[in-house]
């Protein structure tokens, strides 16, 4: 009678105090999977904070260390080669870790036979039925209560909507989803672990303007779709992909705009394929009126990857452009790159890409950081921009001599933002100001790609 009576007991405690559920996505969000987002590496300490209904667990043991209350902050640091956690309520100590600030099903104020009240994950809770089985109340999408004058569906909040604040030493930012601290290189990293097209919420607003047109933040949202769906796919590490540049840029909850978000969604399962494999979808700001084809920029080539001229390409804020160096700010802008000179004698270009619009390799000569001759060649059209520290490869070069003929700097004049490969971003407004939908829009700059639905499956 005891088991019983402890259940009565839990049962009337959902029904007197308060239970907060987590209102379940629909299952066309489910079924993209889930990306792992670098947010902050190489930290010492974080705290944070959730809104909506989350626990924490320690991964090592499956083990729920916490429920967590709205607002309530919670600090996470390095001790030793452990990950340490506290709160206003209780010291943690020190885990293995990682530590997961995981969405929770639901939440429950309960009270236990010592008539103490308690904070619990309906996940974690087991009911004994009349015949003595036992079930977890967290295995139900809708558990429901029954009292002597009634039965009641457990339901959700008011919005459903849960966001872990990240307080780094930046700032703090919302994100959806989950979060994940674990230890990399003697450092802490915090993932945002969460649904592809929840990231792509943060991802369109912060990579395009929200208010160009919709077909060409439709094309945007497909094409950011390919590239994370690519990388999560293939990824071998703790994470899939980087918050900035090094990958797309994700701004989380507080970057999302109700247009782009509208894009992510009329789009919602729409990818491109090329031979029945997922394109990685490479784009850029401008094209400076041309693309290229993979091979002149990077390394390899990629047969949906072709340049092409882009007169839909026009905008004011990336043509034209002009940079000027001096040899010693040129030494120092090679040596960020790896390139060590203590002199420079000469730079002079040595081959264009296919379009003869970008610079796809240049030699530079002078003297090197040990006094001897030395020669560099830098290859491939990205390669040579990163080095030069420009916005784009499509550029002329001129020479600046003083009266000896001695080197003592260059003028830069080029065109365009960005590798120049695949999808130019201004692009895709000009066409889509032109009419054009967003699926004519990606089949221009994707040579011979496929758009499917239910994310190619």
């Amino acid at each position: 009678m005891k088991s019983h009576y402890l259940f009565r007991t839990i049962i009337a405690s959902f029904i007197v105090l308060s239970c907060f559920f987590l209102c379940a996505g629909d299952a066309g969000a489910a079924s993209a999977g889930t990306v792992r987002v670098a947010l902050v590496r190489d930290c010492a300490d974080f705290s944070f904070q959730v809104s909506g209904n989350y626990e924490i667990v320690d991964q090592a043991t499956g083990r729920v260390l916490a429920v967590l209350k709205q607002g309530e902050k919670m600090q996470v640091g390095l001790k030793g080669k452990r990950i340490s956690l506290s709160g206003s309520r209780s010291d943690y100590g020190t885990l293995k870790g990682p530590l997961l600030v995981r969405e929770a099903r639901s939440s429950a104020s309960v009270i236990n036979s010592s008539n103490r009240v308690m904070e619990q994950s309906i996940a974690a809770l087991m009911a004994v039925n009349g015949d003595g089985r036992t079930i977890s109340l967290g295995s139900s999408e809708a558990p429901t209560v029954r009292s002597s004058s009634k039965t009641v569906q457990l339901t959700g909040g008011s919005d459903g909507l849960n966001l872990v604040t990240l307080n780094s030493a930046s700032a703090g930012k919302r994100y959806r989803g989950d979060m994940e601290f674990l230890l990399e290189d003697g450092g802490l990293t915090a993932v945002n672990v969460l649904n592809i097209e929840d990231y792509l919420r943060g991802v369109v607003p912060a990579e395009i303007l929200s208010y160009w047109h919709p077909e060409a933040l439709k094309a945007q949202a497909v094409a950011a779709r390919n590239y994370v769906m690519e990388r999560a796919a293939t990824s071998r590490g703790s994470f899939d992909v980087y918050c900035d540049m090094t990958s797309q840029v994700y701004g989380g909850y507080d970057a999302e705009s109700s247009s782009t978000s509208k894009a992510v969604e009329e789009t919602r399962g729409i990818i491109m394929l090329s031979g029945n494999r997922v394109v990685s979808a490479f784009y850029h700001s401008s094209s400076g009126g041309c693309t290229e084809n993979s091979e002149d920029v990077w390394n390899n080539a990629v047969s949906y990857i072709k340049g092409k001229s882009d007169p839909y390409d026009k905008n004011g804020d990336h043509y034209n452009w002009q940079v000027s160096y001096t040899t010693d700010q040129l030494i120092k802008k090679l040596a960020s790159a790896g390139y060590k000179f203590k002199k420079i004698t000469d730079i002079k270009e040595l081959a264009r890409t296919s379009s003869g619009q970008r610079v796809k390799k240049i030699e530079i000569k002078g003297e090197g950081t040990d006094g001897k001759p030395l020669t560099v060649v830098i290859n491939n059209a990205d390669n040579v921009r990163m080095a030069l520290g420009l916005k784009s490869s499509l550029f002329q070069l001129t020479r600046q001599y003083d009266k000896q003929k001695n080197l003592t700097g260059v003028e830069i004049t080029g065109s365009g933002s960005g590798h120049g490969l695949g999808m130019s971003q201004y692009g895709a407004r000009g066409m889509a100001e032109e009419g054009y939908k967003y699926q004519d829009i990606l089949k221009y700059y994707y040579s011979g790609i496929e758009l499917a639905g239910d994310y190619g499956r």
